[in-house]
């Protein structure tokens, strides 16, 4: 409830059609729910096809471009036309017409759920209703990892890991009629449950089993990439249980079942890349060359965090690099108590996420046919986060454990340089998940604000924050300072409860 409060504070806070290729993702959705799955070729496939949309949906190509500016520092994308002395609204006619979309490669299934208020209402009700249905998977599937990594050994750590895992970007996206959203949440969903059916010598639930079921046949039909991804968290999940377990869970009817949906779904999405590849192939993109894709990588890591819109406004670089770093703090202590199996595949797939970024758009493998973004390796890079955080812990120095007394046995610190005493005062793990914490809710707040005031200017040069809240050349609904408060309050909340986690070790959910 409280994700979903914070998805809706930025599906108001940005206009429709403003997000990454909205207005072509849009597009896509209402010619799907039509029954229009592919599009037909023009002179500019297969980088654009037509499709059959209300006029609604062909116009709002001229409204979002309204609040376009100019690309950030090193987004792999030209300087923008210059913007129209005057913008339409979002209009509401229903007339059928042609419009162009870049979005029509990847699997139709999000589009036709998305697509549905598109029937009811063909302007921007159900434009945002589109939206809706797109922040509601999203913050489904979250709910779902959250309530994995609540049966987890450390639980407070792993929530904290979880929480870190979901920058603004991901909530942007689930904002912005975007599959990625769903993608990068279904992958976090599939990662905290699958931790919990790999733990040796224990009986999953059949809600486990569900759980895990169900984020990895999402993953697979949510983008592209998404039965690869869903191939490698399924196999890193496999040694880490070990080859007794694993064969133990397979004799399992309820695993049998999801395994049986997964590979199904596997062949659906199989089936319509090739489809779509046969009709429009793409022509080959060489690679930008390794070196050029390891200069990138800064921007990856910032992309992951908060670049937002056609890559045209970010949240302060600082601002992102401050997020990643405490999250990498929040990896070292995870590792700190991992079994030697579970750290070794932590690593390895922080670093498999990290190579598949210098790969992709290095030597474009695997081949997309387009420059990559950072947000692209997240389903991956995420999974180290949670594997460090949610498998069992090992014996050393115990966090959770009572403070060794010093000489006179009054328990207090002989040695403030003392690590290991650090790590085991029963106080420094609230402290330091208040301050991780409260890290990240300063990198929101700077995110929210920075869109809000290039969202404020109208494509415009930017406002002073008193005319962003005073006097916007655009103001959403419920007004921005209304709707910064409702992100962060939400978001607050969650912290909160993650602060308030007892250390006890959780029953199962059943």
């Amino acid at each position: 409830m409280l994700l979903t409060l914070a998805g809706m504070a930025w599906m108001l806070a940005t206009p429709l059609v403003t997000g990454p290729d909205e207005v072509f993702q849009a597009r896509r959705a209402a010619a799907v729910v039509r029954g229009e799955l592919m599009g037909e070729a023009t002179e500019q496939s297969p980088i654009l096809v037509d499709v059959t949309v209300p006029t609604s949906y062909l116009e709002a190509g001229e409204y979002g471009f309204c609040f376009t500016g100019q690309p950030v520092a090193g987004a792999p994308v030209g300087n923008m036309p210059p913007r129209e002395a005057s913008c339409p609204e979002f209009g509401d006619d229903a007339t059928p017409a042609a419009a162009e979309t870049g979005q029509y490669r990847g699997q139709p299934f999000f589009y036709a759920v998305v697509g549905l208020p598109t029937l009811v209402d063909t302007g921007a009700l159900g434009a945002y209703g589109v939206r809706l249905i797109g922040v509601l998977i999203t913050t489904a599937l979250l709910a779902s990892a959250a309530v994995s990594v609540l049966q987890a050994a450390r639980r407070r750590m792993a929530a904290l890991a979880l929480f870190g895992c979901v920058t603004p970007m991901v909530l942007y996206l689930a904002a912005s009629t975007n599959p990625s959203s769903v993608e990068i949440a279904a992958a976090l969903a599939a990662w905290a449950s699958g931790v919990l059916l790999a733990r040796p010598g224990t009986s999953p639930t059949t809600r486990e089993v569900t759980r895990f079921g169900v984020a990895v046949i999402v993953l697979i039909l949510a983008r592209g990439l998404g039965p690869m991804f869903a191939a490698g968290i399924i196999a890193t999940l496999a040694v880490l249980a070990g080859w007794g377990h694993t064969r133990a869970l397979l004799r399992r009817h309820d695993v049998q079942v999801a395994a049986a949906a997964a590979a199904i779904a596997t062949v659906a999405s199989g089936a319509w890349l090739w489809s779509i590849q046969r009709s429009f192939p793409l022509p080959e993109r060489p690679g930008s060359g390794v070196a050029t894709a390891i200069g990138q990588m800064p921007l990856y890591i910032h992309q992951s965090v908060g670049v937002f819109g056609q890559n045209d406004s970010a949240l302060p670089q600082p601002a992102a690099w401050l997020w990643a770093a405490t999250l990498m703090a929040v990896l070292c202590v995870g590792l700190w108590r991992c079994s030697t199996k579970a750290a070794a595949l932590s690593v390895a797939v922080l670093g498999a996420g990290l190579a598949l970024s210098i790969t992709a758009e290095g030597l474009s493998l695997p081949p997309i046919g387009f420059f990559w973004q950072g947000r692209y390796a997240l389903p991956v890079l995420l999974g180290a986060f949670l594997l460090a955080t949610c498998t069992r812990p090992v014996n050393r120095p115990d966090p959770w454990g009572p403070p060794e007394a010093d000489g006179a046995g009054t328990g207090a610190r002989a040695d403030p340089w003392n690590v290991a005493a650090l790590l085991a005062d029963r106080r420094t793990p609230g402290l330091a998940t208040g301050l991780a914490l409260g890290l990240f809710l300063t990198v929101h707040a700077s995110a929210f604000l920075a869109v809000a005031r290039h969202h404020g200017a109208r494509g415009g040069d930017p406002q002073s924050w008193w005319r962003l809240f005073t006097a916007a050349r655009w103001s959403p609904p419920l007004t921005f300072p209304l709707l910064l408060a409702l992100y962060l309050v939400a978001l607050g909340m969650l912290a909160w409860h993650v602060v308030r986690l007892d250390t006890a070790r959780p029953h199962h959910d059943g």
